[in-house]
């Protein structure tokens, strides 16, 4: 019985000695059990978290209440990015308990899982989280124009706007700089029709500049022709008053010399000369005395000019047949002088001094032949 008994005893103890040298073994396969199980609990929590509670038509959603009353702002300038850019923004919050750890950008790939569109080329999303970088995905259509490094850049300039809370504000801001980012830069057109039109303007300048020099120039010609063809009308009258003083006296002491038939052809030769020469002294003076035609003015129009000189050369032109007919009875006068009895022709000596065109009047250092006119 004793034997029996310390038999029964021995196989206790083993059989004890047996479980506990397999008790560790037990404990890591329970451990790891646990753990397993732990896990999938986990995983199917997450993912009832991360589901958005907006949907996928919303253009702001915001989950983490972080706008407060200013979403009708964020939508409006949202609004405006898809107006101005032709896209589709949607912005979206997302507490931390939601995102249980993952990113936002996992939290964008799992809405659009759930929202197949937003992956669209002209897709614009922004997510944002207490405590976390703003994330950016941009479609096809944008993400050439922007780079990360732009964005990073974009979030630091408004980095205070996090910090103090405001994230209202700091969306607006940043959704702003991502539309100016990625607005058409139309600078190099401005710049370029800003340099065409100066270039426009500098020629249209120019070409006012280069007329107006020519108009003064014309102007000034035509008002030097004026008076040079002035000057030469009195000086062509004056020396025919001159020549008339000059003859009257020895003429007068002729006629009691010369046979009564000369005295009368050079008498009537003098007389007809003077007669002229009265005629064109008149007009001169009419010229002269007329306001209109005062050349001291150097605002007068280039038709006034241009007239002022066809009436002076007129004036000089027919000056010019008295001073011939002076010129003749002052060769008569000369030659009975000498011989008060020489029998003189004086039809052959007037037709010889009358001239046969008149010539126009030439500038200084200008022969006679070349038309002042025209110069």
């Amino acid at each position: 019985m004793n034997v029996m008994n310390q038999h029964r005893g021995r196989l206790r103890g083993e059989q004890m000695m047996t479980i506990l040298k397999r008790l560790p073994l037990f404990v890591v396969l329970f451990v790891t059990l646990a753990l397993t199980f732990i896990g999938l609990q986990a995983q199917t929590g997450h993912a009832q978290q991360v589901m958005p509670s907006g949907s996928c038509g919303d253009t702001v959603s915001d989950d983490a209440q972080l706008f407060g009353s200013r979403i009708v702002d964020i939508v409006n300038q949202a609004k405006a990015i898809n107006d101005s850019l032709q896209a589709d923004t949607r912005v979206v919050t997302v507490s931390q308990i939601k995102l249980a750890g993952s990113s936002l950008r996992d939290y964008f790939y799992y809405i659009q899982s759930k929202c197949p569109n937003w992956g669209g080329p002209n897709f614009m999303v922004l997510i944002l989280a207490k405590g976390n970088e703003p994330f950016l995905h941009l479609g096809s259509n944008f993400s050439a124009k922007m780079t990360a490094a732009d964005f990073q850049q974009m979030t630091l300039s408004i980095r205070s706007e996090f910090t103090n809370g405001n994230y209202a504000q700091a969306t607006i801001d940043l959704l702003k700089q991502v539309q100016k980012k990625l607005s058409p830069d139309y600078t190099w057109i401005w710049v370029t029709l800003a340099v065409l039109v100066a270039l426009g303007a500098a020629g249209v300048l120019a070409v006012v500049f280069v007329r107006r020099r020519q108009a003064v120039a014309v102007a000034t010609n035509a008002r030097e022709s004026a008076i040079l063809a002035k000057q030469a009308a009195v000086n062509a009258i004056s020396l025919l008053s001159r020549q008339i003083g000059d003859l009257s006296p020895r003429i007068e002491v002729l006629l009691a010399l010369i046979p009564e038939v000369a005295a009368t052809q050079l008498s009537g030769l003098f007389e007809a000369a003077k007669e002229k020469a009265s005629r064109v002294q008149e007009r001169l003076g009419n010229l002269l005395g007329n306001p209109a035609t005062n050349l001291n003015s150097k605002t007068l129009q280039l038709e006034h000019y241009a007239q002022m000189q066809r009436d002076y050369q007129e004036v000089y032109n027919e000056a010019q047949e008295p001073q011939y007919l002076l010129n003749a009875a002052e060769t008569a006068v000369q030659r009975l002088e000498r011989n008060p009895q020489e029998e003189i022709d004086f039809q052959q000596l007037t037709t010889q001094g009358l001239p046969q065109g008149y010539r126009p009047i030439s500038r200084p250092g200008y022969s006679s032949e070349s038309t002042w006119s025209g110069r």
